[in-house]
């Protein structure tokens, strides 16, 4: 199975321009907007809250090392919970795409260790799965395995 996990952080008083610089450790903005940015280009119609969507440093996560990435995700949630807080982020969710081939998908997601170190910090965890074909499959993990 091939994990694309983001965390995204939101709230409407939080502005991540004013804080962007303080958050700690390795990551990789996906998108971060303010509550004035306009949603689209043709649009006047605004967010209304400010947000950013982090990834891990590497994006995905294949079986082998899953474990260590979902321990990234709480680790950096933990790191800097109290400074999300204190920059007014109230809505904390970790996205997760899961592809498989095949006709059955079976997984564990965040162990229970890891999930009661989230628990507290009331971060939802919308999940998806996808089923790709065979070839598209077997390319795309050769393109992360080779990523390393």
């Amino acid at each position: 199975m091939i994990y694309k996990y983001s965390f995204s952080i939101t709230g409407d008083f939080f502005s991540p321009k004013g804080m962007i610089d303080t958050i700690e450790g390795d990551f990789l903005v996906k998108s971060i907007w303010e509550s004035t940015d306009k949603k689209f280009n043709n649009s006047d119609e605004e967010y209304g809250y400010g947000g950013i969507l982090f990834w891990h440093p590497n994006k995905f996560a294949i079986d082998d090392n899953v474990g260590e990435y979902e321990t990234w995700f709480v680790d950096f949630l933990e790191k800097n919970y109290a400074s999300f807080i204190e920059n007014k982020v109230d809505n904390f969710e970790i996205y997760l795409e899961i592809y498989y081939t095949g006709k059955e998908c079976n997984i564990e997601v965040f162990n229970k260790e890891l999930l009661k170190k989230i628990a507290p910090h009331n971060v939802s965890i919308p999940l998806s799965i996808y089923c790709l074909e065979k070839a598209y499959y077997n390319d795309w993990i050769t393109e992360i395995e080779n990523s390393d």
